[in-house]
């Protein structure tokens, strides 16, 4: 007698009901992938519907945390690849972060059961002596053999994160040979993350890029820069970082300036772009949303406010004259972060209510130190009641921890408060309990409590998400 049908099971075994379901799952990997690594593998065990359509899902971006016992994880992984069962699975994998000199030979290792990786992180121990990215300096690697070319050809996101070298019969000429090896093969790369850079030999680049963070060692010369300059019109998030006794950038940042015209996304310090070239880049590109000064001058904020983009949502000026704060404030009319902005001069009570009082769209408050708000009596005082009840996400910094009661004063203050960072002091049930009485109303999706002095069990964690149901990531 065949079981009878019901509800629950024709919606178990609807292949679209499923996909969309892991599909929204896998959509917050990035914000707790441990957490969406194990409901996966839940998902594996529900029946046969979900257990093929949750493999894909489970194997296109494995997360393996690196720490005690992830050599043992990282073999289990390897053998995986090898197996018949799981193979077709495994050749959906998309997206892969390794420590090459840990997890594999080389790249064709990776490539030859993977071949359709199109984002690929090449991360490094730093610090260890002896290590210069072993793997970079196998002559297959360097000279990219055709399973490794063939694969990188597929690349569309890549990071070449490099390692500190303590070895001093060691130098980057095996990193840079390597670096310009997988930039010249990625001809679909469309990101694009590297550190102590080279392009004084650079022929070529992806004309797909439109996200490009590198601290360069030696930038390319102008006249490589012009030539490079039509594969970089398409950039819309550029982050120009300086390495330690690097060369300026600034020919390479002022030809950008005078093709890209799509910039959304600006992160400089003054070794990468003048004042001047500045002032052309975001003039020529009013589309401008987030700008990031690194250690400017306050000649560099004045620059950006000679033609503040209207669209501006996050403008971090760093250390500057508080007139330049208020000015941004007024002249950006949909700033919603400051950043980590603080006065240099005049930081007083009377700074702080011109302050208040042009904040009008303010959603997101960075807390350094007390003393960027004159005193914490007037962050607690003045500041939070104010911007409170219109925050969405407040992040403290490390150097001053705030006690049970001074949290409690912050969650009661911010009705809209969705994510939270700060270190705190305290044990784990007195931590509860300041959360818990702001569970009715919260919107709290992400917190992240750190500090010494913090002791939070796992029991306080699992009561912490029966009344915060909502919450897709909490770490201490």
């Amino acid at each position: 007698m065949p079981y009878p049908t019901t509800a629950t099971n024709r919606a178990l075994a609807l292949p679209e009901i499923v996909f969309e379901i892991l599909a929204c799952l896998e959509a917050q990997a990035d914000l707790c992938p441990q957490l969406v690594q194990s409901s996966l593998r839940a998902c594996t065990l529900v029946n046969r519907t979900w257990f093929f359509d949750a493999n894909i899902f489970l194997y296109r971006a494995p997360y393996i945390r690196h720490g005690r016992g992830s050599e043992a994880k990282i073999s289990a992984l390897i053998r995986t690849l090898d197996t018949t069962n799981r193979g077709l699975y495994v050749r959906s994998l998309s997206r892969c972060k390794v420590e090459l000199w840990e997890m594999f030979p080389s790249l064709d290792k990776l490539f030859d059961p993977c071949p359709r990786i199109s984002s690929l992180a090449l991360c490094f121990r730093s610090g260890e002596k002896g290590h210069l990215m072993e793997s970079f300096e196998t002559q297959a690697f360097r000279s990219l053999n055709p399973i490794i070319a063939q694969g990188m050809a597929h690349v569309q996101e890549l990071d070449l994160t490099s390692v500190s070298v303590n070895a001093v019969d060691k130098d980057d000429t095996a990193y840079v040979d390597a670096a310009l090896n997988c930039i010249s093969t990625c001809t679909r790369l469309q990101k694009l993350v590297t550190t102590r850079a080279d392009w004084s030999n650079i022929k070529s680049i992806s004309r797909h890029l439109t996200d490009l963070s590198i601290s360069f060692v030696a930038p390319p010369d102008l006249k490589t820069s012009v030539a490079l300059a039509p594969s970089l019109v398409n950039l819309t998030s550029l982050h120009l970082h300086h390495a330690p006794q690097a060369l300026p950038a600034h020919a390479f940042s002022r030809v950008l300036a005078q093709y890209c015209r799509s910039l959304v996304k600006l992160d400089l310090c003054p070794e990468a772009i003048t004042s001047r070239s500045l002032e052309m880049m975001v003039l020529r590109n009013p589309g401008l949303v987030s700008i990031h000064l690194r250690n400017c001058p306050d000649s560099y904020t004045a620059a950006v406010l000679e033609y503040p983009p209207q669209e501006l949502e996050f403008f971090d000026m760093g250390t500057v004259d508080s007139q330049l704060i208020l000015k941004a404030l007024s002249l950006c009319p949909k700033l919603t972060s400051t950043g980590k902005s603080a006065p240099r001069n005049n930081n007083t009570a009377e700074f702080w209510q011109s302050f208040l009082e042009r904040a009008r769209q303010i959603q997101e408050l960075h807390v350094e130190r007390w003393s960027d708000f004159h005193s914490k009596d007037l962050f607690f005082d003045t500041v939070l009641p104010k911007l409170g009840p219109q925050l969405v996400r407040i992040w403290f910094g490390w150097r001053d921890l705030l006690g049970c009661d001074e949290l409690e004063r912050v969650l009661t203050s911010c009705d809209r408060l969705q994510v939270l960072r700060a270190p705190v002091k305290g044990n784990g049930q007195n931590l509860v309990r300041c959360f818990k009485c702001v569970a009715t109303r919260s919107r709290l999706r992400e917190v992240r409590l750190f500090g010494d002095n913090v002791k939070f069990c796992d029991d306080d964690k699992r009561r912490m998400q029966r009344f915060l149901p909502v919450l897709c990531s909490f770490t201490t």
